[in-house]
């Protein structure tokens, strides 16, 4: 029997850890295209990372701040189960995007305090299809390691799926997911032996970690 907390390994950028993330059975594996990530993969390299995919894991193309054309280049190139959008996107162009691109959004958000996580989440939850709750941004968008209060969610409720972010990693998430009783996570930071690399141990290890929860 699979267990109820769905997995989104995010950041994959070798063929290794895609093959991996793919054996263990993550829920969802992220692609990012956004050139300041050390996650960053071309258009081009994708196709080769895509080469392992099957139909349990759905393929998440992560971007930030993008324009009309990159985004039909990810369609055409990655054809991608979800964009997922981490930027300042604000509703009018998540649903614009979602529009014209008819893929499902994951909209990713910075959960500053209780009154942002209201405000953004109200705003976003009848656009986007999946929620991804994050801790508030540094110097890049996600994947900063950086763990937020969990406490703020305790006993939140949306209206739409909502993934938990920010700092999980094997020695966390059973802390994560008991104070926010989150049911889907995404983790990338917490997976690398640097940052931007991937250990395929880590990845194994921390899936078989979040089926025992």
């Amino acid at each position: 029997m699979d267990n109820l907390l769905e997995i989104k390994v995010c950041g994959i950028n070798d063929e290794i850890s895609m093959q991996t993330a793919i054996r263990c059975k993550a829920n969802y594996i992220g692609l990012v295209f956004y050139e300041n990530s050390p996650r960053n993969i071309s258009l081009n390299y994708s196709k080769e990372l895509l080469k392992a995919k099957n139909r349990a894991s759905k393929i998440v193309a992560l971007t930030v701040n993008p324009n009309d054309d990159f985004l039909f280049e990810i369609k055409k190139n990655v054809n991608p189960d979800y964009l997922q959008l981490h930027g300042s996107e604000n509703p009018k162009r998540c649903f614009d995007i979602k529009k014209k691109l008819n893929i499902p959004i994951i909209k990713g958000i910075n959960i500053k305090n209780k009154f942002s996580l209201t405000k953004l989440t109200t705003e976003f939850e009848d656009i986007c299809d999946i929620l991804l709750l994050d801790a508030p941004s540094e110097n890049l968008p996600g994947g900063n390691g950086k763990v937020f209060n969990w406490d703020l969610l305790k006993d939140y409720k949306s209206k739409k799926k909502w993934m938990l972010a920010g700092g999980l990693n094997i020695d966390n998430i059973k802390e994560a997911v008991d104070i926010t009783k989150a049911t889907a996570i995404d983790i990338s930071s917490g997976l690398e032996i640097r940052k931007g690399v991937k250990d395929p141990k880590l990845i194994e290890d921390f899936i078989i970690k979040c089926k025992s929860l």
